[in-house]
């Protein structure tokens, strides 16, 4: 199988939506400066020395949105290899390269897309990579901070009793570097539908499909 090279997969995914209604960019300058946390402040990871593990695939290419140098892998699930970046304007990049459903199959499709960190820090990020001929239709959402692993699972395991009893669950939970990263084919998150996670202040974030 041919490598789709990321320089045309990312043109067509660079707007990866959001866990909210979108913004315009004079919203986003207008969110970005209300932040005082950096990029960096929230995702650690970001000023880690880089490896090996923080390049993305062969045959793929960086996407012009986000420092290059600050690439870093995040974490890998069943269905996909995550990476966060520094944007441009300083915003928290997140970026999805789908697996290939057939195990030896290379990846050949991934998604990014840069929110403000205010944002993040509201909402989180959604992030969803369509479109591979033979990769897994992915949605990736990273929760905000205040949003633990353990209220996540025990909210999913309401929503889904026997999420995990599959080696590749419906809707994998993944702690990495403060951050919680929940994973599921589009076709999941299309089953779920609308659900709420709790906040640490008492609210819930709600959590919708993208389509």
């Amino acid at each position: 199988m041919k490598i789709r090279h990321s320089t045309k997969i990312f043109a067509l995914s660079l707007t990866g939506l959001m866990m909210v209604s979108g913004c315009s960019s004079e919203d986003s300058r207008v969110e970005e400066s209300q932040s005082s946390t950096s990029a960096a402040e929230l995702m650690p990871r970001l000023v880690d020395e880089a490896t090996d593990k923080d390049q993305l695939p062969d045959g793929f290419e960086a996407s012009g949105t986000y420092v290059v140098d600050s690439l870093r892998h995040l974490a890998s699930s069943g269905y996909g290899e995550h990476f966060v970046a520094e944007g441009e304007a300083g915003e928290l990049c997140l970026l999805t390269v789908a697996a290939p459903k057939e195990q030896g199959d290379y990846p050949e499709i991934a998604s990014s897309t840069c929110p403000p960190v205010q944002h993040v820090l509201d909402n989180g990020i959604l992030l969803e990579v369509t479109g591979g001929e033979s990769s897994f239709d992915v949605v990736s959402y990273l929760l905000p901070p205040d949003i633990s692993e353990q209220s996540a699972t025990e909210a999913i395991r309401e929503l889904v009793p026997d999420n995990h009893s599959d080696l590749r669950p419906p809707i994998e939970i993944i702690s990495a570097d403060s951050a919680v990263l929940l994973v599921m084919t589009s076709q999941t998150s299309q089953q779920l539908g609308e659900f709420q996670l709790p906040r640490a202040n008492g609210d819930s974030l709600t959590l919708r499909p993208i389509r």
